[in-house]
């Protein structure tokens, strides 16, 4: 694609003169100013959709753009027209944007899709407050596409997070202050309400209908459009869920879906509307890197409570159960066990066992009765009650509770594994260590290794960045809730 076929259009500018009212079109114009400006932010972004930026790319941005080869009775005009030349070499991608609570037309994104095949555009981007599971993975879309063509999605929440994830990185990633100071200052733009970003603060409006019948007994209609927004809210949160948290950790933190379900979303959705029908809750996996496990949520109607779980294996090298729990214990040892629960899964058929973790006694008769435990689920656990039918509270309640299990134990659990074996000492070996011992002086405490894990610590920011830092956006976790 060339950008011969470019008709009208303006350069993306960093402070782009629009009414109010036009926020998507500014925020929009911020944003590819801002990747055009800072390559590490375009490499980012980019690598989303697919793109790699060698040395001598080129990036063009224009917005409120008209191309060259109309469509026949076609009146909207894409936001934006992204160029990207390495070489002889090109990809391009139209961009439609919406803001605040405006969301994607179907329709006109048909239309779009025929515009950019006249015009042999490669892709399509679309970029709203709605969620989606990966880029690839598009909220409302569910045709096939021309030939050669690729469609993307990305919410506002997600640029957030990869300017949050850039500006986080522990080494210096800018080539110079500058940079830095854009991406900052970016981040700051889109935490404001002003942006026109709004974060997920409550599940759909039929969401306290549907708790009340479910706990009423009356099974649910599994090809109702209460259940099926229901769940396609939930999903949302999901991955709304996984932004916060990457934004809280600095590391990225994903939902854990097989292949299948990122490609097809509506087989996502038919799955989890017909599990939620047979057992009342609602799950989801979050995959954080460097744990013990994926982090487990569950929402459940019956009990009107979210949990968050991880699962890890029992050490293999000591004989007693009470050895093998003493061993979880002690990697909690910084965490509050009043909020922790353990669940102790053992061999065979035998009797299981579950407990506050503070409560639990290894010399009780039920304790000592249990056959050789062969894993331990984790869990914190926050009980709703009357909270759960709010839409609001229950999404609040969420987003607290998943951070505070990884502050209590997601960072600390460990897998054991198996020391290595003990080589044969010969004589001579022997012997020098007996000189060893006569002449040893008392031994002084190494510093731990470069390489020595260390827990990661929420809402702290790299030494590097801080002198972008200011009371106003000191703690950027997580986007204001206000409109």
């Amino acid at each position: 694609m060339d950008t011969q076929i470019l008709k009208h259009g303006h350069r993306a500018r960093l402070f782009p003169i629009l009414s109010d009212s036009q926020k998507e079109q500014k925020s929009l114009s911020i944003i590819l100013a801002t990747m055009i400006s800072v390559r590490p932010f375009a490499e980012s972004v980019l690598s989303s959709f697919g793109q790699k930026l060698g040395k001598r790319s080129q990036i063009e941005c224009f917005t409120e753009v008209t191309l060259t080869n109309e469509v026949k009775n076609f009146k909207d005009r894409p936001d934006a027209l992204i160029v990207v030349k390495s070489g002889k070499k090109s990809w391009s991608a139209l961009v439609e944007a919406k803001a605040k609570k405006n969301n994607l037309d179907y329709q006109q994104l048909e239309r779009y899709v025929q515009l950019a095949k006249a015009n042999g555009i490669d892709a399509l981007i679309t970029i709203s407050n709605q969620l989606a599971s990966s880029p690839s993975a598009h909220p409302i879309w569910t045709k096939a596409l021309p030939k050669n063509m690729e469609l993307f999605h990305m919410s506002w929440a997600a640029l957030l997070t990869e300017a949050f994830l850039l500006a986080s990185k522990k080494d210096n990633p800018f080539e110079n202050d500058n940079e830095a100071f854009m991406v900052s200052e970016l981040i700051r733009y889109l935490e404001h309400p002003s942006s026109g970003m709004i974060a997920l603060d409550q599940m759909n409006k039929e969401w306290g209908n549907t708790v009340k019948a479910t706990q009423s007994g009356h099974p649910p209609n599994p090809k109702s459009t209460e259940v099926t927004s229901m769940i396609a809210t939930w999903h949302q949160e999901a991955r709304d869920v996984a932004l916060l948290m990457t934004r809280k950790l600095r590391t990225p933190v994903s939902l854990n879906l097989p292949r299948i379900f990122r490609q097809d979303h509506a087989a996502w959705v038919d799955k989890e509307i017909k599990k939620f029908c047979e057992k009342s809750i609602l799950n989801f996996e979050l995959e954080v890197p460097d744990t013990v496990d994926d982090i487990l949520v569950e929402a459940d109607f019956l009990r009107r409570s979210i949990t968050a779980s991880m699962k890890i294996p029992a050490p293999t090298d000591r004989a007693r159960n009470s050895s093998r729990l003493n061993w979880l214990l002690r990697q909690l040892k910084s965490s509050d066990l009043s909020k922790i629960s353990i669940l102790c899964t053992t061999k065979g058929r035998g009797a299981k066992f579950g407990a506050m973790a503070h409560e639990i006694n290894t010399e009780s008769d039920e304790f000592k009765a249990l056959n050789e435990i062969t894993s331990f689920t984790v869990e914190m656990a926050s009980d709703l009650s009357a909270k759960f039918n709010s839409r609001k509270k229950f999404v609040e309640e969420l987003e607290d509770l998943i951070p505070a299990f990884y502050d209590n134990v997601g960072q600390h659990l460990k897998e054991w594994t198996p020391s290595p074996s003990k080589k044969l000492t010969t004589e001579n070996e022997k012997n020098a260590n007996k000189t060893n011992s006569i002449d040893s002086s008392p031994s002084i405490s190494k510093p731990p290794s470069e390489h020595t894990s260390t827990a990661i610590t929420l809402y702290e920011r790299p030494e590097w960045t801080r002198q972008w830092a200011n009371d106003e956006i000191n703690n950027l976790a997580r986007p204001s809730r206000k409109q």
